[in-house]
């Protein structure tokens, strides 16, 4: 269990806005200009870890209203959508009809059809297979199957693509590196992982983290992290610039509260456009804290998100995957998809924990970068279970 320091904290993250907001984050914290590779210089990372906590700079998100469809409870009943839920269910597929009407919403997600419907208190995801819709995931409480059933346990690796225009997402350096991780009943946590830390890369050698995608792409990222944390990261999901700021206008702009201003952005509440909420995820430079308080900023934009989502109900999900589709690559097939992100209906704030992993700046062959303590391998173990 986690001590309660670590986890009575007020700017809590949920786990799904970490895909809508790892779509929301993911390529947006590297500074432009920024080109050191993976033994190059210029280190912007600080000693020890992250909790969530925010530093005078950090934003806080708005509260908004309920979802329009209520998350589950957790009544012991989670997982994946197996044979037995389908069973006690009474059906594995959903007529056309019922996807078409009005409880029902669709969208595409590299090529396939997606779909949600939602009655009440319960909500169906499904993809289209065949000439069928397959229920993948979901939650039914009028059926005394609360779940939900998304999946279960699991890790994800979001990244973020530092690549400009003309450039490869896939072979550019991962500035963002998140670890998304879901106990599959109601818990989670987010973990970061400073871009300077120095690694064995399992492109051979070792070298900044950052480093493992120029060299073999976001498979060699996960394969690199896999190989240093220990965890079972089932895939990957890579976005970049643009795939943020089209995530922002897809859930209407981000209603966030800054205590002080930070560049131009004043005080107060707002509602932050694509540009507003790329530069407060992006600024570094004039934190105290540099990149770890750039890192809870980042959190709060991921809460203000996941708020913005449960506003909008678990029917908008199609629409907000297919206008983010196109800036989104991943090895998560569409059914792990639309589950992991339908995660953000599912956990329960309260349970999920924020934290990067600690270290302390270094210099390796003239290259500032940060070599990973003992307290970060403890944190990787403790996250095992997908919990921080």
């Amino acid at each position: 269990m986690q001590p309660p320091n670590r986890r009575d904290r007020t700017l809590r993250t949920a786990i799904a806005a970490a895909v809508c907001g790892g779509l929301l984050l993911a390529g947006c914290t590297s500074d432009a200009g920024s080109a050191d590779d993976a033994t190059g210089s210029g280190s912007s990372s600080s000693a020890g870890g992250d909790r969530g906590g925010s530093d005078g700079a950090g934003a806080t998100s708005s509260s908004a209203a309920p979802a329009a469809t209520t998350p589950p409870t957790y009544a012991g009943q989670a997982g994946a959508f197996d044979a037995g839920v389908a069973k006690r269910l009474g059906r594995s597929t959903v007529p056309d009809a019922e996807v078409a009407g009005p409880t029902g919403t669709t969208g595409t997600w590299k090529g396939t059809r997606i779909g949600v419907v939602a009655s009440g208190d319960d909500a169906t995801l499904v993809v289209r297979d065949g000439s069928a819709w397959r229920i993948v995931g979901g939650w039914w409480p009028s059926k005394d199957l609360p779940g939900p059933y998304l999946g279960g346990r699991q890790h994800v690796l979001v990244l973020g693509s530092d690549a400009r225009q003309g450039q490869s997402i896939e072979r550019s350096r991962a500035d963002t590196i998140q670890l998304v991780g879901l106990d599959g009943r109601g818990g989670g946590g987010i973990l970061g992982i400073p871009r300077d830390s120095y690694l064995p890369l399992s492109t051979g050698g070792s070298g900044k983290v950052n480093g493992a995608m120029p060299r073999g792409g976001p498979a060699a990222m996960r394969q690199t992290l896999a190989d240093a944390t220990d965890l079972p990261i089932k895939g990957w999901m890579l976005t970049d610039f643009v795939g943020f700021q089209r995530a922002v206008q897809a859930l209407g702009g981000i209603p966030i509260t800054l205590p002080r201003p930070v560049g131009d952005l004043e005080a107060g509440e707002q509602t932050l456009d694509g540009k507003q909420a790329l530069f407060l995820a992006r600024e570094r430079k004039s934190l105290p804290r540099g990149d770890f308080d750039r890192s809870s900023n980042q959190g709060l934009l991921l809460m203000a998100g996941l708020t913005q989502l449960r506003t909008k109900g678990v029917t908008e999900l199609p629409k907000i995957l297919s206008t983010i589709d196109p800036h989104v690559k991943t090895s998560l097939t569409p059914e792990q998809v639309l589950t992991f992100v339908g995660s953000a209906y599912a956990v329960n704030p309260s349970r999920v924990g924020r934290e990067v992993a600690s270290g302390s700046p270094a210099t390796i062959g003239g290259a500032s970068v940060v070599r990973l303590s003992p307290e970060a391998k403890q944190t990787f173990e403790r996250f095992a279970d997908g919990n921080l």
